[in-house]
């Protein structure tokens, strides 16, 4: 073995900073002939001024070396750990959140079930109830028929079998009437058949105003001792069959039966309070839709009840209405009015007046304050049997926006001529067929607007 080999075969016992190929060439062995022995001890001797002998250097057995991690590698095991509890976390609500849709799931099974069981007793009860009636009537119109084959008629027997009749007949009416136009019993569905409904008012009463700039309304005039407290006051209409696209002067004949057809007026009135916000104003009109004093006030009319029907509205800017008037000579008549405003950025030329187009069209947006009332048969209300309820469309909206240091409004109102209200009658309460007028009625409601409007502002 030759002496280099022999030194190779110890350098893995020692440490790194100590092996033996490094400091041979620092401090080289002299040889000795003395063999193997001899080359042991002078190896010995020059690691001496190391205090490593080459017996202990024997013993030392090799160990890996434990290398200190690095800090991506103690970051990576943080991050991990760190995700490791997250996962827990996320583990854990997602259970939870199980728990809770499994729990919901098995509460509407189980409410499900309960209107289930309910709707098929109601129906048995029904049906026990049908029979009965139908028996009773069977066994009185065996007894009319038997006393008229006699040549006798008992009038109390035929009145019974007529009550029967009509209890009969007024109870399935009833029945039909709740599964045809019932209103829904969850809130859910109750807000959003209350706001489609909002949506459609909204978009009838911007539809009436872009009307106005397109359909040739006429602009109505105004009496000249009518004086009216406004500013740049103009009134456009229209008369319009709902039968017949085309404009009608006068009420008109369908075709296709021969009955006269339902006519419509379209209204639209355009004012400006100079001085004055128009958020007072905003405010001043939303409230007066639900306000019978004010009613009182401004139709000079007496026995008219509004009141709000329910309080679960979809938001605290949409309101249901109950309008009933009582008559002493005559059924009552009622209906239902939906109401809501709501802020919106309009173009000005989508408010600009009828007949104003042959200049320049007005550019830019404001935002405005839109208020939409219409009447709806999706509602909770009751129905009385001394009052008329009234099925027809009403619509009534106003636009009101601030112009500089001033307030524009726009209010338009479209309604058939079956309905008859008592502040206003008739079309010809509003506009004089003949010259195209206003009514001294409408004007004196215009006056009472604006005596309102001063009071509260």
């Amino acid at each position: 073995m030759s002496e280099t080999e022999f030194y190779q075969d110890f350098d893995f016992l020692l440490p790194n900073h100590l092996s033996f190929e490094t400091d041979v060439q620092e401090a080289p062995i002299q040889p000795v002939a003395d063999g193997t022995g001899a080359q042991l001890n002078t190896q010995a001797e020059a690691y001496a001024g190391n205090d490593i002998s080459l017996n202990h250097a024997a013993e030392v057995e090799p160990k890996p070396t434990a290398k200190k991690a690095s800090a991506p590698k103690r970051a990576r095991k943080a991050s991990a750990g760190k995700k490791g509890t997250e996962d827990d976390d996320d583990d854990e609500k997602k259970a939870k959140r199980r728990k809770q849709i499994a729990a919901a799931s098995r509460m509407s099974r189980a409410r499900r079930k309960r209107e289930l069981e309910d709707l098929r007793d109601e129906n048995e009860r029904l049906r026990d109830e049908r029979s009965q009636f139908l028996s009773k009537i069977s066994e009185l119109q065996l007894k009319v028929e038997m006393l008229r084959e006699q040549g006798s008629s008992d009038m109390r027997v035929e009145n019974e079998l007529l009550r029967a009749q009509l209890e009969e007949h007024k109870r399935f009416v009833s029945c039909f009437k709740q599964l045809s136009e019932g209103a829904p019993t969850a809130v859910n569905a109750r807000h959003a058949i209350y706001k489609q409904g909002v949506e459609t008012a909204q978009a009838q009463v911007l539809g009436l105003i872009s009307q106005s700039q397109a359909g040739n309304w006429n602009q109505a005039t105004v009496p000249l001792d009518a004086e009216l407290p406004y500013q740049n006051f103009s009134v456009f209409y229209k008369f319009k069959s709902e039968f017949d696209k085309n404009k009608a002067a006068k009420p008109v004949k369908s075709e296709s039966n021969g009955r006269k057809a339902r006519e419509r007026l379209n209204v639209r009135v355009d004012v400006l309070f100079p001085g004055i916000d128009a958020v007072a104003v905003s405010e001043f009109f939303w409230n007066s839709f639900s306000d019978s004093a004010t009613h009182l006030k401004l139709f000079g009319v007496k026995g008219v009840e509004v009141t709000p029907l329910t309080d679960d509205m979809p938001d605290k800017d949409t309101k249901m209405l109950y309008y009933r008037e009582r008559w002493e000579d005559r059924k009552d008549q009622d209906c239902v009015f939906l109401c809501n405003r709501k802020k919106k950025n309009l173009a000005l030329s989508t408010l600009a007046l009828p007949h104003s187009n042959t200049g320049k069209p007005p550019v830019g947006k404001v935002s405005a304050v839109t208020m939409a009332l219409s009447t709806t048969q999706h509602s909770a209300a009751p129905e009385y049997d001394n009052t008329s309820r009234i099925t027809s469309m009403f619509i009534q909206g106003a636009v009101i926006w601030n112009a500089v240091a001033d307030c524009r409004l726009c209010v338009v109102f479209s309604f058939p001529d079956d309905v008859k209200l008592k502040g206003i009658n008739c079309h010809e309460d509003v506009i004089n067929r003949e010259d195209g007028s206003l009514t001294y009625k409408f004007c004196e409601i215009l006056r009472q607007y604006r005596r309102a409007l001063s009071d509260r502002i």
